[in-house]
């Protein structure tokens, strides 16, 4: 079977602007693989949190998906040879998150060139949904010189004025917060748009972890109702994996709104005394847990994401919920732990 002509038309009807929003969704086509027929494959994470090439997906015959390792055999690689698309994907499936913002991480890390790919960043339509989360990042930087202008709302329009410097009060004002954050004036474009992306990439965890906080909910609501159902309560194998999943999950969401606090304590602290320096320091911290925060999230979204889209206003019994739950969310449940445990190990002193 020739792989290409196989999956010529996969990315047909796709959302594309959904995939590369998600956190466990990597299109291909957006990373330079050089096999025509696998550009139009996607990367997922598997509801075992395993990373898998999706070659087909559709409601009638569901998901096809292969192991990474066998994409030499589907394509008809040269054997005993290394390919290095093959390598590429080998490398980008041990990511426990394919959020845009991982993804560039290591990329770059691979020597592979990412500010130029408009793929690599969210969509507009998503970056617009979190306008509501950066006003609270971009206000207090607008304030310090901006405080009595409204026509100031964003960080576009504070590049807007760095591009029309011939406007003297624009210019005055540029200088203004160049010296407040003791950054060169011709390096202020720069600052302004690591500001940006740092706070947006925080922005755009806080709206998964809201959403996934939402499904959360649901979630143990139902599992609360299989506790109470006298035909399950009785079954030492259904109280103990509801136990088991529900103390996992607890402690993820915990884990993952802990660091989100931390976040802001820090940048609360960086405002009292906003500079170059002090923005690079919460700048390392976020970007040093994007990896973490990433992974937690994406599998949570991947468990209770599916959880709710399957019986969200669905008639369903106990029993078939509870079948759910052992096959589709307790499985990989402590791969998704152990993001937060290894980094606790990873920051411990080596003796």
């Amino acid at each position: 079977m020739n792989g290409n002509q196989e999956l010529v038309g996969a990315a047909a009807d796709r959302d594309l602007d959904f995939e590369k929003d998600s956190l466990h969704i990597l299109p291909l086509h957006i990373i330079p693989v050089q096999t025509t027929g696998l550009r139009q494959a996607r990367m997922i994470k598997n509801v075992q949190f395993e990373s898998m090439i999706e070659v087909f997906h559709d409601d009638e015959t569901g998901s096809g998906q292969i192991d990474p390792a066998s994409l030499g055999s589907l394509f008809g690689w040269p054997k005993g040879k290394k390919h290095p698309d093959g390598v590429l994907i080998a490398k980008l499936s041990l990511l426990q998150s394919f959020d845009v913002y991982t993804l560039r991480m290591n990329l770059r890390s691979l020597g592979i060139k990412v500010e130029d790919n408009e793929h690599l960043r969210l969509s507009q339509n998503k970056r617009e949904e979190l306008n509501r989360y950066m006003r609270v990042f971009t206000r207090p930087l607008i304030n310090i010189v901006f405080s009595d202008d409204d026509s100031i709302s964003d960080i576009g329009d504070l590049m807007e004025m760095f591009r029309a410097q011939d406007n003297t009060v624009a210019l005055q004002n540029l200088r203004k917060l160049s010296t407040k954050l003791k950054v060169i004036l011709g390096q202020l474009p720069e600052f302004l748009t690591d500001y940006g992306d740092v706070f947006l990439s925080l922005a755009y965890f806080k709206d998964r972890f809201d959403e996934i906080a939402h499904n959360s909910e649901f979630f143990l609501n139902k599992l609360n109702a299989l506790k109470g159902d006298p035909s399950l309560r009785d079954d030492p194998q259904v109280i103990a994996t509801t136990e088991l999943v529900e103390a996992e999950l607890n402690d993820i969401m915990t884990a993952i709104s802990g660091r989100i606090e931390t976040f802001d304590n820090h940048t609360a602290t960086m405002w009292e005394n906003l500079t170059s320096d002090s923005f690079r320091q919460v700048k390392l911290l976020i970007e040093s847990n994007h990896a973490i925060i990433g992974g937690m999230l994406c599998g949570l979204q991947i468990k209770l994401g599916g959880f709710h889209e399957q019986f969200y206003q669905k008639e369903a019994t106990n029993r078939k919920i509870c079948d759910y739950i052992v096959s589709n969310i307790k499985p990989g449940l402590d791969r998704i732990k152990n993001i937060e445990r290894s980094s606790h190990y990873a920051n411990q002193p080596r003796g």
